[in-house]
């Protein structure tokens, strides 16, 4: 019987990806991302202590249209330039293995429940930087299975497909599984006429005084485990501040976790930080009482 055993709201800026020097004279203070250190390294060390074999990673940079897709290959192995962002990540050799029995085990709990999923087995199937970058970050030796964002869905969709992962975890052998949503929180980039001028750290960058209040009300929320108050604003932060991939990467988490009745803390493991607009942070959630908090 497998184990869901950690679950984190996890950052995937592409400046993680660039040396160090870059990084320090890009960051507007003289001072490194706090995603890197202490961010990532925190999360190794709790994933190995949590004895973590295989990540699912719900990636906020792959679209889909019709139905849920899962990349539920043996193995992932190529080299990776982002279309987006080649100036940070060109060139970017992976290779790790898939996760394809448990993929093809959320495939089947999705087809019980009457949700839109396709298991795509080929290997072939496009990469994208949204999972490239925890792999590189955080992975040891761990299975990876990722899963795209639907563009059509919409919260209830996100969350019973979350419901569904958290059951295939259940009917797993052995496993032992984190879900990493892989995304940033409010998600509004500067215009090109000013976006230099926004290459910093600082949340004081955010886009709006707004975004970054709220943001801070969800990591608030989130630090007291009160994510049916979090589902209860999503409307309003979907429509005003468009989190980062509709936070489908944040709702499927939380399906797996238990749905709104989840009382589950948030460690915020990373200072809250600015990427030319967007809120980006890392929260670990506590995983340590069951899904109803008792």
């Amino acid at each position: 019987m497998g184990e869901l055993v950690a679950t984190a709201v996890v950052a995937h800026q592409p400046m993680v990806m660039v040396p160090k020097k870059v990084r320090v004279a890009l960051g507007g203070s003289g001072a490194d991302t706090t995603l890197i250190e202490p961010g990532f390294r925190w999360l190794r060390e709790g994933f190995d202590k949590l004895g973590v074999d295989t990540f699912v990673i719900i990636d906020t940079h792959w679209f889909t249209t019709t139905e849920h897709v899962i990349a539920g290959a043996n193995h992932f192995r190529g080299n990776y330039t982002s279309e987006e962002m080649p100036r940070n990540i060109c060139d970017l050799p992976y290779d790790y293995p898939g996760a394809p029995e448990l993929a093809a085990a959320w495939h089947g709990v999705c087809k019980e429940r009457g949700l839109f999923t396709i298991n795509v087995t080929a290997p072939s199937l496009p990469q994208h930087y949204a999972t490239l970058n925890l792999v590189e970050h955080l992975r040891s030796d761990q299975r990876v299975l990722s899963c795209g964002v639907v563009q059509t869905g919409e919260r209830d969709d996100f969350l019973a497909l979350g419901a569904a992962l958290g059951e295939a975890i259940r009917r797993a052998e052995d496993a032992r599984v984190a879900v990493l949503g892989s995304g940033g929180m409010s998600h509004t980039f500067w215009p090109l006429s000013q976006i230099r001028e926004h290459f910093a750290y600082d949340p004081a960058h955010v886009i709006s005084p707004e975004a970054r209040a709220v943001d801070a009300e969800i990591l608030e929320l989130w630090a007291q485990g009160d994510h049916a108050a979090v589902l209860a604003r999503y409307p309003e932060y979907l429509k005003r501040f468009k989190p980062e991939g509709r936070f489908a990467h944040y709702l499927m988490a939380l399906g797996a976790m238990g749905g709104p009745e989840c009382r589950a803390p948030g460690a915020q493991l990373s200072s809250y930080e600015n990427a030319v607009g967007t809120g980006q942070v890392h929260v670990l959630f506590d995983l340590t009482r069951d899904e109803a908090g008792r």
